[in-house]
C-alpha cells in the first residue's frame, strides 16, 4: 500500500468514529488518538486519585494531611458543687500512672452514691488504708540496709541493759550523713550502746575522730566494746563522761563537722544551742527522736517532752541560718545544715 493510500484510510477511521461521537474532543495537552472517551469514568473518579487524567499532574494532591475530629483536651474538671471522694475502681486512668492513687468520682449534692463507678469508700477507711500503706512503706525503709552481727550484738546488749538504741534506719542515715559530709570531727551526745557510735565511725574517714559524751560509764564500756568489734581503733574514738550541758561548752567554737544529739529528750533545745556553736558553716547537725510516739503531732499532749521536741522542731524551721530536713526513719531524723 502506498503511503498516500494509508493515510487516507485513516482519515476515513478518524471520520467514521466522529459519526457515532466516540472520537474525545482535543485537550491539547497530548496525543488522544484512538483513545475511546468515557465520560461516565470521569464523573465517578475524582481528579489527583489513581484515575487522575494524563497530564494533570503525578503529583494530585500529595502531601496531604489527614483531618481528625477534635479530641477535647485538658483537666477534667467536676460539676459546681460536686464532691470528690475516693472509689474502689482502681482500672481508670489514674491507676494506670506509676504512683498515682484510686480514681476520684464526683458525687452530686442531690445524690447519696457515686454517678458512676463501684460503691464509694468512707473516708475513715481511705485513712486507714493510707496509714497501713505509710506503715508498710516506713518498715521497708527500716530493712533497706540490714544490720550485720556487729550492729545486731550491740543492739542486743542496749536492750539488755534498757537503753533506746539508734533504730536500723536512722543508724544507715547516720552512715550516709557522715559520708556525705565527709565529718572528720564528730559529737555524739549520748553514747548509748554504741550503735550510733558504729554507725557514724563507718561513714567518717579513717582520720576522723568520734568524741562522744555519756553521763554512764556502763554505757561507754558498751559502746567501746561494739566499736572493737566493728574493728575500730582505740584512738578514734574519746569517751567523756558526764553530763553534757557541763562538757559541751568546753568544746572548741566552729571546729565539728556533724553533732548527734540522741539523750535526753528535755533537754534538746539546749543542746541544739551548743550544737550550732560547734558547727563549721556547712556542718550537720541530727537529733534523733523527734516523732517519738507521735508526740509533737498530738497538739492535746502538754508533757514536757512533747512541749521540747515542739520546741525544738520550731527553732529549726524558723533559723534563716539552717537548712531543715525531717526524715520519717526510725522514731524520727530531724536535720539542718549549717548555711555559710
Amino acid at each position: 500500500m502506498t503511503e498516500d493510500g494509508g493515510r487516507r484510510g485513516r482519515d476515513d477511521a478518524r471520520r467514521a468514529l466522529r459519526v457515532v461521537g466516540t472520537a474525545p474532543p482535543s485537550t491539547g495537552t497530548g496525543s488522544t488518538e484512538g483513545t475511546p472517551h468515557r465520560p461516565a469514568d470521569d464523573a465517578r473518579t475524582p481528579p489527583g486519585l489513581a484515575g487522575r487524567r494524563r497530564g494533570s499532574g503525578a503529583r494530585a494532591g500529595a502531601g496531604r494531611i489527614p483531618v481528625y475530629p477534635r479530641v477535647p483536651t485538658g483537666p477534667w474538671r467536676p460539676t459546681p458543687g460536686a464532691r470528690p471522694t475516693r472509689s474502689e475502681d482502681t482500672t481508670g486512668d489514674a491507676a494506670s500512672v506509676p504512683g498515682a492513687g484510686p480514681r476520684l468520682t464526683a458525687l452530686a449534692p442531690d445524690q447519696e452514691g457515686p454517678v458512676e463507678g463501684p460503691p464509694v469508700e468512707t473516708f475513715e477507711a481511705v485513712a486507714d488504708e493510707d496509714a497501713a500503706e505509710m506503715a508498710r512503706l516506713r518498715a521497708r525503709a527500716e530493712r533497706f540496709t540490714p544490720e550485720d552481727e556487729v550492729t545486731a550484738a550491740a543492739r542486743e546488749r542496749a536492750a539488755e541493759h534498757g537503753i533506746v538504741a539508734v533504730g536500723p534506719g536512722a543508724g544507715a542515715a547516720l552512715t550516709f550523713l557522715a559520708s556525705a559530709t565527709r565529718a572528720r570531727s564528730v559529737v555524739e551526745i549520748g553514747t548509748g550502746a554504741g550503735v550510733g557510735t558504729v554507725s557514724l565511725l563507718r561513714g567518717m574517714p579513717r582520720e576522723g575522730l568520734l568524741t562522744s559524751i555519756d553521763c554512764e560509764p556502763a554505757h561507754q564500756r558498751l559502746a567501746r566494746l561494739a566499736c572493737v568489734e566493728a574493728g575500730f581503733a582505740p584512738g578514734r574514738v574519746r569517751m567523756i563522761t558526764g553530763r553534757a550541758l557541763d562538757v559541751l561548752p568546753r568544746l572548741s567554737d566552729s571546729a565539728y563537722d556533724l553533732v548527734l544529739v540522741d539523750a535526753a529528750t528535755v533537754e534538746y533545745p539546749r543542746y541544739l544551742e551548743e550544737a550550732l556553736r560547734l558547727l563549721r558553716p556547712g556542718g550537720v547537725v541530727v537529733l534523733d527522736n523527734v516523732l517519738w510516739t507521735g508526740r509533737i503531732a498530738d497538739a492535746a499532749r502538754r508533757d514536757a517532752v512533747a512541749m521540747a521536741l515542739r520546741e525544738t522542731v520550731k527553732a529549726v524551721r524558723t533559723d534563716e541560718r539552717l537548712a531543715p530536713l525531717l526524715l520519717p526513719v526510725s522514731d524520727g531524723l530531724l536535720c539542718a545544715s549549717l548555711l555559710a
